[in-house]
């Protein structure tokens, strides 16, 4: 059903605007009516905030569209020299070419394709740029390995829940017959394979942490008769046991 009034507010510009900021402001008055939050819930706002206040805050940049420039990356302070060595930092390396391949990477890995119809550019994303960062930041690679291997973990993850809204998109507006089905079947398809992918990252950082070194500790030994028993370190390295 069409309103009158949509079709008159369409060929008046200022009428649209005013209803906009009508409603605007009705959503602020709506905010403004809450009630503030009770005792427990105040209890526990107190003990977040001590608890992210103690974090290291995560390193972040800004992103700008110069058009024909392309975009551009640049810290929100004026220390130059200091942002990067928190970047070098942050990617666990001392190589500047990496840290620049590495962040060109992210921006292009984060753009946001959402109104291209075709494989051109998409507009520099700031929020998903920075939350990737912080990810890659917050698993504090020690080397250049394992800086890219949480690159890979940030950027599938944000593939990953996209596909997740299309898969429930795709449930909501299509029937279960015909292209519908072959829909589901193709996002289902492919967020599984980007969860599956994701935790295989998660689990080579860990092995590369661990030097593939897989360490049992015994703490109690009972040895009942006719039986053996070996005092001392067991380790499993994944192929054969050491014994000492």
């Amino acid at each position: 059903m069409i309103d009158d009034r949509d079709l008159s507010e369409g060929l008046d510009p200022a009428a649209t605007k005013e209803r906009r900021a009508a409603e605007h402001q009705a959503f602020a008055d709506k905010l403004a009516k809450r009630s503030p939050p009770d005792p427990v819930e105040r209890a526990q706002i107190e003990k977040a905030r001590k608890r992210t206040k103690a974090r290291a805050p995560r390193i972040a940049m800004h992103v700008e569209d110069r058009e024909t420039a392309g975009s551009v990356v640049y810290p929100a302070h004026s220390d130059e020299e200091g942002h990067m060595y928190r970047l070098a930092d942050a990617f666990g390396t001392r190589s500047r070419q990496f840290v620049y391949s590495m962040l060109n990477g992210l921006g292009k890995a984060t753009e946001d394709h959402s109104l291209d119809c075709d494989f051109s550019p998409g507009s520099p994303n700031q929020l998903k740029f920075n939350a990737a960062l912080a990810v890659i930041d917050g698993v504090r690679p020690q080397d250049e390995i394992e800086a890219m291997l949480a690159a890979h973990m940030a950027v599938t993850n944000i593939v990953l829940l996209e596909l997740v809204a299309r898969t429930r998109g795709s449930i909501a507006g299509h029937r279960y017959e015909g292209d519908g089905v072959k829909r589901l079947d193709v996002l289902g398809n492919l967020t599984n394979k980007f969860m599956r992918t994701y935790t295989m990252q998660v689990e080579a950082l860990a092995r590369k942490r661990r030097k593939g070194e897989q360490k049992i500790w015994v703490k109690h030994v009972h040895v009942y008769p006719g039986g053996q028993a070996i005092v001392g370190n067991v380790r499993h390295r994944g192929r054969g046991y050491r014994k000492k």
